[in-house]
């Protein structure tokens, strides 16, 4: 059998936020673990108890690091004490019985620990609700049995009595019963809690230990969130729309990093600056849950949810499979690939002609994630899948009937054909015989967990890199090949890195090191143009923030990039400057200040491949091709919404780059 307290553990785990009880105080936790701790040597014969003394039997240590401690500690001791002195003693050492409990659940495949310490039941644990003991036997998962035992005229195990009365003496059912179901539960309680001599004593016990986790705080009138003024029905929306980030840092300057704003039809509590970004980092896998705000997204492609709606486990163990096929080596290690579909593309660019960067952007990097994420190109799908993205974030964000527009219906069904054709071609081809790509990752991901990834949930899965890449990667594109066009000398510094990187040969990951200019480059311009300006959620759990509360279910806006605007952080943040990034400088290292993809668990995948990628393919334009610079005057023309994207924003290639072929002997 498991210990009473591995049992305790597996009790109080919330699968969907992935933590232990998080609404449980700490202190009535390490009191729980200290009675399961008890109970287990009651029941070995090691110690007795009555209502007045806690007395040793006999002191022969199990070789079980759980128990052993506080057995030790009762046989030195040698003074006769109560029960409540060895809870409260034992209770000190509630830290060292839960990882000594999780480390031994984690061991028998029990459960599982993740990404940022999230913990979750294994998928055949989870499934079956049965886990495997000490002696090779299976019994019922813990909170199924104790559910059955309470809403039930079922005889109980007395192992099950025991854990029920000291549950309920520790609050335990307050955190996973809601008032209903304990009121419908509660004479049950009270009949079974009397039924087992040890499970009493510890009650007892624990009811007579004053065990407040905190000083009660002074009753304090709440602070009223400023409202930002707006205009009658359409709130703050058009000033959102100019530019949301420099709306952000407006309302952040003068009211402070929490504030109420209006959209149309919509009203958010917005917290932003630094101090949001760091607070998203550390609570906001407790705090948030991102379902709501992008439920229509994948409602509108026929899925259940995607990675951007997920929480708790599933989002972890989603977003670790993705991750890998996200990873910044698969770039490196392929980098001469991405070179080569980089030149066919631009070499489709015409000379002299002025063309709109944006599309011709996408054509390079609808290619060049196609290749990479799944071994298929999206040739002739490129504006669909763009009109697609821009149709499901508009319908996620402000206009949910958006979809049913002609042009966003043809997308879609042009999507799903793309999708499908993705799907036959990978099937009929099998996984890449080297390092699994994207798709590789999803269906095996699949076949190992198909309620985790639904046949149904497959298309957008599959047309995600392709749509992301379109959108962000490719508006970053252009917004870098404008800051570079705007400086002359800038752009002869990234062009005789580039020539020193190709003259080396075939392209690979190593030589990328050289391309420290370009780099930073790419830095200054994420920073002035962020790929995740700001992220929607709802409020899962209330919480303060900057001497306000926040009350569970409200809907929430992050400006994690605001801080990118501050004087204080980044001086002269208008100005462009990829000095910035120096080592002697390092503004960008300053905690929760550069946050272009976003923070928390929920921050952008390509984090770490999208830089790279960047200056890869603007090494490559400028070994290949001739760019007309900008006037010092020209006004790059910015749309915020739903993404940030450069509006009608025309380059010119006078020239392609002649260069001498290497020869051989």
């Amino acid at each position: 059998m498991l210990r009473f307290a591995e049992e305790i553990l597996v009790l109080v785990l919330d699968e969907e936020r992935g933590d232990l009880a998080p609404n449980l105080p700490a202190r009535s936790l390490d009191l729980a673990l200290a009675g399961a701790v008890l109970m287990d040597l009651a029941l070995e014969d090691r110690i007795d108890t009555d209502l007045e003394r806690l007395m040793l039997v006999d002191p022969t240590p199990f070789g079980d690091d759980i128990l052993d401690p506080t057995l030790a500690e009762i046989a030195k001791d040698g003074q006769s004490r109560d029960t409540a002195y060895w809870l409260g003693r034992t209770a000190g050492q509630g830290d060292r019985i839960r990882r000594a409990a999780l480390a031994r659940l984690i061991e028998r495949g029990i459960l599982r620990s993740e990404a940022h310490g999230l913990l979750s039941l294994v998928p055949s644990v989870s499934r079956s609700r049965r886990y495997p003991t000490a002696d090779g036997k299976s019994v019922e998962e813990a909170r199924l049995r104790i559910m059955r035992v309470l809403f039930s005229d079922d005889v109980p195990d007395p192992r099950d009595i025991a854990m029920i009365a000291l549950a309920n003496a520790c609050g335990v059912f307050r955190t996973i019963l809601t008032s209903e179901e304990r009121a419908q539960v509660r004479d049950r309680i009270d009949l079974l809690k009397n039924l087992d001599l040890i499970g009493r004593t510890m009650s007892l016990a624990i009811e007579g230990l004053e065990a407040p986790d905190d000083p009660a705080p002074k009753p304090r009138r709440p602070k009223e969130i400023p409202v930002v003024p707006g205009l009658p029905l359409l709130g703050n929306g058009l000033a959102m729309r100019k530019g949301l980030v420099a709306f952000l840092a407006r309302q952040y300057r003068e009211l402070g990093p929490i504030f109420r704003i209006r959209a149309p039809g919509r009203r958010f509590v917005c917290i932003a600056g630094p101090e949001a970004a760091n607070f998203l980092t550390s609570h906001g896998k407790t705090v948030f849950r991102s379902l709501e705000p992008m439920a229509n997204f994948h409602n509108q492609m026929g899925s259940s949810r995607s990675i951007l709606t997920m929480d708790g486990i599933d989002h972890v163990t989603t977003r670790k499979a993705q991750a890998r096929g996200y990873a910044v080596r698969i770039l490196k290690d392929r980098s001469q690939e991405v070179v080569d579909i980089t030149r066919d593309e631009i070499g489709k660019w015409p000379v002299g002609e002025p063309f709109e960067a944006l599309p011709a952007f996408q054509n390079v990097i609808g290619e060049q994630m196609g290749h990479m994420m799944a071994d298929y190109s999206p040739q002739g799908y490129t504006h669909d899948l763009s009109t697609l993205l821009g149709g499901l974030l508009l319908s996620a964000a402000t206009v949910p009937h958006i979809m049913k527009l002609p042009r966003f219906r043809r997308a879609r069904e042009r999507g799903r054909e793309l999708a499908r054709a993705v799907l036959a071609h990978k099937r009929k081809e099998g996984p890449r015989r080297t390092t699994p790509d994207f798709l590789d990752l999803m269906l095996e991901l699949r076949a190992a967990d198909p309620q985790l990834l639904p046949e149904t949930n497959l298309p957008l899965t599959v047309l995600a890199p392709y749509m992301v890449g379109l959108d962000t990667t490719a508006s970053t594109c252009s917004f870098m090949i404008y800051n570079v066009l705007k400086r002359p000398q800038l752009m002869e510094r990234m062009t005789a890195e580039a020539d020193a990187l190709f003259e080396q040969g075939p392209v690979s990951g190593e030589a990328l090191k050289g391309l420290d200019v370009s780099r930073r480059v790419a830095m200054e311009t994420l920073r002035l143009h962020p790929v995740s300006p700001a992220v929607l959620r709802t409020t899962a759990n209330s919480f303060e923030f900057a001497g306000h509360r926040v009350p569970a279910g409200t809907q929430v806006m992050i400006g994690t990039a605001v801080g990118h605007t501050l004087e204080e952080y980044f001086p002269d943040p208008e100005r462009f400057d990829i000095d910035r990034y120096t080592p002697a400088r390092g503004e960008h290292r300053q905690r929760g200040a550069y946050a272009p993809f976003g923070a928390g668990n929920h921050r952008c995948l390509g984090s770490g491949l999208v830089p790279v990628q960047l200056v890869l393919i603007m090494a490559t334009i400028l070994r290949e091709l001739v760019l007309e610079p900008l006037a010092p005057d020209f006004a790059l023309r910015v749309r915020s919404f739903p993404t940030m994207q450069p509006v009608d924003f025309r380059i010119r290639v006078l020239g392609r780059r002649a260069h001498k072929v290497p020869t051989t002997a």
